[in-house]
């Protein structure tokens, strides 16, 4: 049984500009919280297929490869090592996607959401059902929304986040 959890954060740029920066496969080191190296290991570098390996403080090297491309709000990737799943997860996917903003003050401004889901299932069962209940899934819950809030400080300003300011980055989200 899979679960799903997910984070959104306001950005003041149009969708159009924060699609641009997303469809950069190798961008990813810039806001998401314990990447430290991304490469890009197909010759499509963006797009259905296209796929990297990212280097994580806590989780280690991983595959990402591209499963769903919405152009111009989205995309989903697919977390695996070679062909199996990475570790911790049975399977699990990533989905960023980007949505007019919700407030109704924006609707004339150059203003978007980005909303990030993590889908996925820890091996073992019963037992990994506890482990996600009591442990993983705030682990993973607080990845997700620290990625959406962290992408939105990179989009914002350009620059790679500091991550030592997340509590105060978390605050921005919706």
């Amino acid at each position: 049984m899979a679960t799903t959890t997910h984070a959104a954060a306001r950005i003041p740029l149009p969708i159009e500009t924060c699609w641009q920066n997303l469809r950069d496969l190798t961008r990813a080191t810039d806001y998401v919280p314990g990447l430290t190296n991304t490469v890009i290991t197909t010759e499509q570098k963006e797009g259905l297929g296209a796929s990297r390996i990212v280097s994580h403080q806590q989780f280690g090297d991983m595959n990402e490869t591209v499963i769903a491309w919405d152009e111009g709000l989205g995309m989903t990737i697919r977390l695996h090592k070679g062909d199996g799943p990475a570790k911790p997860f049975k399977n699990a996917e990533f989905r960023y996607e980007f949505r007019p903003s919700a407030r109704p003050e924006a609707a004339n401004q150059d203003e978007c959401e980005i909303h990030t889901m993590m889908t996925y299932e820890l091996p073992g069962g019963i037992l990994g059902r506890f482990i996600d209940r009591v442990f993983a899934r705030r682990i993973l819950g607080r990845n997700v929304l620290d990625t959406a809030v962290c992408l939105a400080e990179n989009y914002t300003t350009g620059k790679p986040v500091d991550h030592t300011r997340l509590a105060e980055l978390r605050k921005n989200a919706l």
